[in-house]
Formats: C-alpha cells, sequence, structure tokens
C-alpha cells in the first residue's frame, strides 16, 4: 500500500495504470509524424491528391494545418486495428475494391503508422524512471494500459528505460476490449488481486477518464501533457494535473 498526492487530495493505492501515448510520451512529437507518414504514403501509393490526404486526417482526427488531435478522435484513443480499418474504409469510398483498399491499410498506412518506434521520436513528458521507481520502491504494482500494440509499446518502455519497474500490460492487440471498456482496469485488478478501489488510472484524453470511473477506481487523474484540455478532462476526473511530475508518492 502506498499514499500517492495527486494535488487535490491523497489517495492508497496498490496499482498504478498508465496510458502510454501523452501521458508517458510526448503524443504529438510521436503520433503527428506517423500520422504524416502514414498518409503521405498512401496517397504516393495511389497517386493522390490533397483530397484523399484531408480525408484520410480528418477520419483519423488529426489536422496538420495545426499539429493537433482530436482528444476524443481515432488516432487519440482507437486501436491501431481500427485506425487500419479507417484508413481501408476511406479508400473503399474512393472507389477502390474492399480488398485493395484493406491491403493498401495493412501494408502501405501501417507501414507508417505501426512502425516500430526509434529514440529520436520517443520523449518522456515528465520523469517517468523516477515516478516508476518511487511506485514500485513503495509497493505499487505499475502498469500500462494502452491502446497501442504490445510490440511498439514494450520498445517504447525499454526506449524510456522503465520496462524493468513495470509489472503489467495491456495492449490495444490484446484479446481484451480496449478503452473506455473497464475490462482492461478489471483484469488487471483480478491479475494482481487488487480492489479496484485501490487502483489509480492516470491519462491525457477523456476515454482514458472515463475506462477508470467505469471499472470503479479509486483515482482518476487527468494529465495536460497530451491530446485532452482542461475542460475535456475536469468533469470527470478526481484531478487534473499538468504532468506525472505533479504525482507524488508520500508513503
Amino acid at each position: 500500500m502506498a499514499k500517492v498526492d495527486v494535488g487535490n487530495g491523497v489517495y492508497d493505492i496498490d496499482l498504478a495504470a498508465f496510458d502510454k501515448d501523452g501521458t508517458l510520451i510526448d503524443f504529438y512529437h510521436l503520433w503527428g509524424r506517423k500520422a504524416r507518414v502514414a498518409v503521405e504514403a498512401v496517397v504516393a501509393r495511389l497517386c493522390g491528391d490533397a483530397g484523399l490526404a484531408e480525408q484520410l486526417y480528418r477520419s483519423i482526427g488529426y489536422d496538420p494545418a495545426t499539429g493537433l488531435a482530436a482528444p476524443d478522435g481515432p488516432l487519440a484513443i482507437a486501436s491501431m486495428a481500427k485506425l487500419y480499418a479507417i484508413c481501408a474504409t476511406v479508400l473503399y469510398q474512393q472507389g477502390l475494391s474492399w480488398h485493395e483498399a484493406d491491403d493498401i491499410a495493412q501494408k502501405t498506412f501501417a507501414g507508417g503508422l505501426g512502425a516500430l518506434p526509434t529514440g529520436d521520436l520517443v520523449r518522456p513528458v515528465g520523469d517517468v524512471r523516477q515516478l516508476f521507481q518511487r511506485l514500485a520502491g513503495a509497493g505499487v504494482k505499475v502498469t500500462v494500459v494502452t491502446s497501442d500494440d504490445r510490440t511498439p509499446t514494450l520498445a517504447t518502455l525499454e526506449l524510456l528505460g522503465v520496462a524493468c519497474y513495470v509489472a503489467g500490460i495491456v495492449c490495444g492487440d490484446d484479446p481484451i476490449p480496449n478503452k473506455p471498456a473497464p475490462d482492461s482496469l478489471l483484469y488487471l485488478s483480478r491479475e494482481f488481486a487488487v480492489p479496484v478501489e485501490r487502483i489509480m488510472m492516470v491519462g491525457d484524453t477523456p476515454g482514458d477518464i472515463s475506462t477508470g470511473k467505469s471499472a470503479g477506481v479509486g483515482c482518476c487523474v487527468g494529465l495536460l501533457s497530451g491530446a485532452g484540455k482542461r475542460g475535456d478532462l475536469a468533469p470527470h476526473a478526481d484531478a487534473v494535473l499538468t504532468s506525472i511530475d505533479d504525482i507524488r508518492v508520500i508513503g
């Protein structure tokens, strides 16, 4: 058991579940670049125009002009499989057969969006290592719940140097319903024999907070380090913080 101070209160927790993108690492530095690479690759493959690019960006919820993603849009919260399906649907609507559209989505689009992260793209948005070390040292099970696939998630944790502190991971390609369904947190509760009311969920989107609330966790922390804004998070989060650096382990 550990006590964690999240600014407006102290909570007793035994398990902390963290979203990955926008919570542990800079969402836009990674996914903004990935989105552009993926869309440009598809447009080039089809000798398409700006109209196709615009439709693809709009469909995944990313604005290349501002560099921002919709906090409740697919790029911010959907699994990779769903993002590929969105791409295939757009291409089908452009007149391609479904087989060809799906093939391009699974190969060309996925080649950009699903590529393994490299060190230059993984930029922490706080002292992830120190927080994870303190939580683990206090006896808290540190876990990651993400819509990203497992292989790039593991690669990201290795690049951050925190894989050794992470006790459990639930990813978008696992056979568990994705966020905002509560299943990932209920699974972790069972896996580590921790009552849900002693779990803290930390994330940067309304979907993260909804996941925690629907599971009945003891504390939901919204962060302003990713896609979500205060107005998106405050109505339902127990606390809204600037970044993970504002989380204090006090015992």
